[in-house]
């Protein structure tokens, strides 16, 4: 329905605000949404650092026969890209996105436990400073899975891999005490009125992704420990080379996985959410069902746990069962795809003046990182098919996770910045920029992926750091390389854009609803005062502010 049409519970004429209790206003230190920043600032950086060690790697493989890097250093190099780019900047960005974001949305004044939230961040920063410190002990070879070499190989030695195991360690706890935190938040501040079937899908995907990591997290806390036994304290639980020892190493990669492949998920649901919460908003009108993307979601958080399997290379009996669970989570994201496109398309239907909204920069962000979800979408459903093939240890799964899980949760993430910085920080990021970079950030993503998927059909294997002259390989490589570049290229101007526009005060001052929002945190001011709401509307549906709107148009 259009912003005009009344819902059921819009028929009543008055929508009077509703006083907020009086509670003890948060410091700075304890504020959410300076947590929040902080978190996604520091997100950033590893951005940066982890394009900076892609772009090296590509340069290796960029042409036949190079040697910018050592193969050794190759596999360190990695390693590092790996964990850094899943547990030092996607899962703080989602972590800072959701503690900013979610108490204005359902309507609180702060977070359930904000002392607890802001000994997170400190948690992350110690765990995150000695995972960038390992490479600097020693070698940390091995793939971001940590599964090659196994625990008592040559090269897994050295202070390099305490420390990375022990930073991941303070990460992952600092990610579950951020889950818990959010979960009691939801589940006990919302405003009154506002149900759990009534909350903002960016909250509810947020929810959603806390109960999966609460869930997926310590199983990876708990396989790192028992590995850290095994090298200091004398544990017999991955050491099996000698044969005597009882140890079983293929236990490893089963742990890793069934704790990794659900967190991968988890970091994508609240790209989902916010492109959920963007779409509606600039097609002026509610979702096409809220109900049906309600529970998309949560179906896509229950079975990220069916597939987990299909990454393990030694399962090979039990992998068309999983990759039966790979088909079976691609369902609820297809479903919340097609949620999009209806709102989109009937809103641009009946009304023609909705273009120039649609090329807005966080919608072109939504739209591209709906290009790079179906891109992955349908890499994932090719190597679902192929149960025990080639597509999962070739270059066609490093494409698919590029595009799935790293490409479309990274611009979802830009798209919610760009969507939500004028409230959070009381200013636009400018348009101009804003569009020179969804150009290349999203372009530089498709011409990355893309040809990888070239490489994965000429079976190039997906931890490759040289070829030879002789065979085919080396245009699709070139594109490839060019394409990083200019993601790095595409990040640095993100980067430059909120320097510029927030951090040095040059961007538009916001009002306090600039986009025509739907939920709660468009009610408050721009930035909101450290209490957040003085006053709120009454919750009547999943979209309070639609309902107000509609109650004054009402004669």
């Amino acid at each position: 329905m259009t912003i005009t049409d009344a819902s059921p519970e819009a028929d009543a004429p008055a929508l009077p605000p509703a006083p907020l209790p009086v509670v003890q206003g948060s410091t700075a230190g304890t504020d959410h949404k300076v947590i929040g920043t902080l978190f996604v600032a520091a997100a950033l950086v590893f951005l940066v650092v982890g394009g900076v060690l892609a772009v090296i790697m590509r340069s290796q493989t960029a042409a036949p026969d190079l040697h910018a890097v050592g193969a050794n250093t190759y596999r360190q190099l990695f390693t590092m890209h790996g964990v850094v780019m899943v547990f030092l900047f996607l899962l703080p960005l989602w972590l800072g996105l959701v503690t900013a974001l979610v108490p204005l949305q359902i309507g609180a004044t702060r977070m359930a436990f904000p002392r607890v939230h802001a000994l997170s961040l400190w948690l992350f920063v110690g765990g995150a400073g000695m995972v960038a410190a390992a490479p600097l002990a020693s070698d940390v070879l091995g793939g971001w899975t940590l599964s090659t070499p196994l625990p008592e190989g040559a090269a897994f030695k050295g202070d390099g891999v305490d420390l990375l195991v022990l930073g991941l360690i303070v990460v992952a706890v600092a990610a579950i005490t951020v889950a818990i935190n959010v979960l009691a938040t939801v589940l006990q501040l919302r405003a009154p009125g506002l149900t759990m079937a009534r909350i903002p899908l960016f909250s509810w995907s947020a929810t959603v992704s806390a109960a999966v990591m609460l869930l997926a997290l310590p199983v990876l806390v708990g396989a790192l420990l028992l590995l850290f036994v095994d090298r200091h304290y004398g544990g017999h639980v991955f050491n099996g080379f000698t044969g005597s020892r009882g140890g079983n190493p293929l236990l490893w990669p089963r742990l890793f996985w069934f704790g990794a492949y659900p967190l991968l998920w988890a970091l994508l649901l609240p790209a989902l959410g916010a492109v959920s919460d963007i779409v509606p908003v600039f097609a002026r009108r509610r979702l096409f069902s809220h109900q049906r993307a309600v529970a998309a979601i949560a179906a896509v958080g229950v079975l990220s746990f069916a597939g987990w399997g299909s990454e393990v290379a030694n399962l090979r009996r039990a992998r068309p069962l999983f990759a039966l669970g790979v088909l079976l989570v691609l369902v609820p994201v297809a479903s919340l795809i097609l949620n999009w496109v209806a709102t989109a398309a009937t809103a641009a239907r009946q009304d023609k003046t909705l273009k120039e909204r649609f090329r807005s920069v966080p919608m072109l962000h939504a739209r591209g990182a709906l290009g790079l979800l179906l891109l992955g979408l349908g890499g994932e459903l090719v190597a679902a098919l192929d149960a025990g093939g080639q597509s999962h240890r070739n270059y066609w799964g490093v494409a698919t996770q590029h595009s799935l899980f790293f490409g479309a949760a990274l611009v979802g993430a830009v798209a919610a910045i760009y969507y939500w910085a004028p409230k959070l920080w009381g200013r636009h990021l400018s348009e101009k920029l804003g569009r020179v970079q969804f150009l290349a950030l999203v372009g530089g993503l498709f011409l990355t992926v893309l040809p990888m998927f070239v490489l994965g059909i000429q079976d190039m294997g997906a931890h490759t750091s040289s070829y030879v002259a002789d065979g085919d390989l080396g245009p699709a490589n070139l594109i490839a390389s060019i394409g990083g570049a200019i993601v790095v290229l595409g990040v640095l101007l993100l980067v430059l854009n909120l320097l510029v526009s927030v951090v040095a005060h040059r961007g538009v001052a916001a009002g306090s609803d600039p986009w025509g929002g739907h939920t709660l945190e468009w009610t408050t001011t721009s930035p909101p005062p450290a209490a957040n709401f003085a006053v709120l509307p009454e919750v009547r549906s999943e979209t309070p502010l639609l309902d107000l709107a509609q109650s004054e148009t009402q004669p």
